[in-house]
């Protein structure tokens, strides 16, 4: 059924300011830069990041040309705007440590959380846990634009129906 998918591959960001948006990914989030081209190689800028050897898992993409700054919706969270694009982009770590290693840094980095750190789930002890959550652990921040940036660990695999998947395809 289905195109047969998978993995996510990469994730299209739209940035206001380039060097910037670069900078953030390399220092807090802490992706590769594979390269970057501009007019007259290109259409328009764009830059290829990536996690590991993948060519690219993030692309960031400069406004296009008459593009108007003032008219824009940047530095406002992407779950807060008023339009369709793009709600967040998640970065899994693998386990536990490399999770807590992560909020530490992106705290050292200045960095301020929008949501979480918490439980994705009914097993959660906060108001913050919902059914139907993976179980994962998670936080939030945003990036120079806006755009929403999750770090998590610990997605459950969907085996069988539970109440976090009460109906899923198998």
């Amino acid at each position: 059924m289905g195109c047969n998918v998978n993995s996510v591959g990469h994730v299209g960001i739209q940035v206001s300011d380039m060097d910037r948006s670069v900078e953030f990914y390399r220092k807090v989030v802490g992706l590769k830069l594979t390269g970057r081209w501009a007019p007259p190689d290109f259409p328009g800028e764009i830059c290829f990041m990536r996690i590991d050897r993948m060519h690219h898992n993030i692309v960031l993409f400069g406004l296009p040309e008459g593009s108007d700054p003032d008219s824009l919706s940047t530095g406002i969270d992407t779950t807060k705007r008023k339009d369709v694009g793009l709600n967040h982009v998640a970065f899994q770590v693998d386990e536990r440590e490399d999770w807590l290693n992560a909020l530490d840094h992106v705290r050292s980095c200045g960095i301020e959380l929008v949501s979480g750190p918490y439980v994705h789930g009914h097993e959660a002890q906060d108001d913050e846990g919902f059914i139907g959550g993976s179980g994962s652990h998670a936080f939030y921040f945003l990036d120079p634009d806006g755009n929403r940036i999750e770090i998590y660990t610990w997605m459950m695999n969907v085996s069988k129906a539970s109440a976090a998947a009460p109906e899923p395809d198998l």
